[in-house]
């Protein structure tokens, strides 16, 4: 991947209702958050690399740092595109 480093915009609001996740910046529009996505989200602090991210995930799951990062990749250019992340 590389050392972008992945912030959560603070606009992005998250809702736990009845223990599903959804994702709103003004109500008018929710996206259904899944639980895994959450996660990798709340770690998206500016601080941390995408590559630095990944073997935190790897890690933790004892996955395959390098098959996880083909995962990440279509994670994270769906939460830019969708504007829950910005690069810093």
């Amino acid at each position: 991947m590389n050392d972008k480093r992945p912030l959560r915009v603070k606009s992005l609001k998250i809702i736990d209702h009845v223990g599903i996740l959804y994702g709103t910046f003004d109500g008018s529009t929710i996206w259904e958050i899944d639980k895994v996505a959450f996660g990798i989200l709340k770690m998206c602090d500016g601080n941390k690399t995408l590559d630095e991210i990944a073997q935190i995930l790897a890690t933790r799951t004892n996955l395959n740092v390098e098959e996880l990062k083909e995962t990440l990749k279509e994670i994270f250019d769906e939460m830019e595109k969708l504007k829950f992340i910005e690069y810093v």
